[in-house]
């Protein structure tokens, strides 16, 4: 029982007089600056997410429409809305990627697309 413990690990390097200390220079990093997406570009992604819930709900409409044997809202209308749906996902990426005029002008196309899908196959 006279046996020796052997410690491993961080203690098996203790300091030694012969390790200098080098002290490194403080340099201020600057805080990069706080990227905020804004309220319109979060409102498009809203519209655009929107748009693809909507386009989901049309497919099982006429999905379901096949099934029982009714017209539903036709191919025609939901191909449509998956395209414009697609469009406005894609465009919404777009404007999360980049910053300023670009990221406003596919903001606006996003409401754009909203708008046509919302006037021409929900109200007129």
């Amino acid at each position: 029982m006279g046996d020796a413990v052997t410690v491993t690990g961080p203690t098996e390097r203790l300091p030694r007089e012969d390790d200098a200390t080098v002290e490194l220079s403080r340099v201020r990093a600057d805080k990069p600056e706080r990227y905020r997406s804004g309220f319109w570009r979060e409102f498009s992604g809203s519209l655009a997410v929107g748009l693809a819930v909507l386009a989901l709900i049309v497919v099982g409409l006429q999905i379901s429409g096949w099934v029982r044997g009714v017209p539903g809202p036709g191919v025609g209308v939901m191909v449509v809305h998956l395209v414009l749906a697609v469009i406005a996902l894609l465009v919404q990426r777009f404007a999360d990627i980049k910053r300023g005029p670009e990221s406003t002008l596919a903001v606006l196309l996003v409401c754009v697309v909203t708008g046509i899908v919302i006037w021409f196959l929900w109200w007129a």
